[in-house]
């Protein structure tokens, strides 16, 4: 596992293996504590539907047709599996989340606790569903990390809302897919992927913001627009405190840093 620490409250974590033990939580706001033990063994039916799905749509030339004249630069093959696991996702897992009031209590810094118990507890929540998307996409080759962080629905948002997610880069572009909040178009339970509304500066600007230092508050944001709703919400690293314009990298932001962003 390659864990990246970015503040006290946000991880980028990649190439996770079987059994290795996650940060997802604190056990008190304001601290990353809270541990859980990625058993991806027991996951092997789950993933072996998925991609048997997956493979099963990406073949289907109107999901091709259709996608094309939505988001004509997104990969097809990514798509279908994506696609496939927040569908099947929902399937074999229908209550996954129905006993979230308990997650607290659930979890403890030793990470005793299996993913596939938090699953079958109904404890989940965006760490836990992205953590599974994220070692079901690196055993399909996808180059993606578990980003835990905040969310931003609108950009004038005063405080951050703790949310996990999945970075994910393709020869064409970088994205990014939010497994837990999938998108409900005409019926149809389509995955959140969003496009990075930054340039590349922007990009490197936000790399050298979200990395720890000892004199200011590492917290950042990139725009990102939803390939079907078109809709931005705006994910990245905050600490728990307020939010600064200038925290926000957009194509349309371009506001300088004020100084009183730099202490607490």
């Amino acid at each position: 596992m390659n864990f990246e620490k970015l503040n006290e409250i946000s991880c980028r974590i990649d190439n996770i293996q079987n059994n290795d033990k996650i940060l997802i939580g604190g056990s008190f706001y304001g601290k990353l504590d809270l541990a859980v033990t990625a058993d991806t063994e027991n996951f092997e039916h789950f993933f072996k539907t998925v991609e048997l799905n997956a493979k099963n749509f990406e073949n289907n030339d109107s999901m091709k047709k259709w996608l094309n004249n939505i988001a004509p630069n997104f990969d097809a093959k990514l798509f279908a599996h994506l696609y496939a696991f927040d569908n099947i996702l929902r399937k074999i897992y229908p209550n996954m989340s129905s006993n979230v009031s308990k997650r607290q209590s659930f979890y403890d810094e030793d990470g005793s606790k299996k993913l596939s118990q938090s699953f079958s507890e109904g404890v989940c929540q965006c760490a836990e569903i992205s953590v599974l998307a994220q070692t079901y996409l690196q055993s399909q080759g996808f180059e993606s990390k578990y980003f835990g962080g905040e969310l931003l629905r609108k950009p004038t948002e005063e405080f951050g809302e703790p949310h996990s997610f999945i970075s994910i880069k393709t020869d064409k572009d970088e994205y990014f897919y939010d497994p837990a909040n999938p998108t409900i178009s005409s019926g149809m339970l389509l995955p959140r992927i969003s496009t990075i509304e930054a340039t590349p500066t922007q990009k490197k600007q936000f790399e050298n913001k979200i990395h720890t230092t000892s004199e200011r508050r590492n917290c950042a944001f990139l725009e990102a627009r939803d390939i079907f709703t078109k809709s931005s919400w705006y994910y990245g690293c905050g600490d728990g405190f307020n939010i600064f314009p200038s925290f926000i990298f957009s194509k349309n932001n371009t506001q300088k840093q004020p100084s009183s962003e730099k202490t607490l």
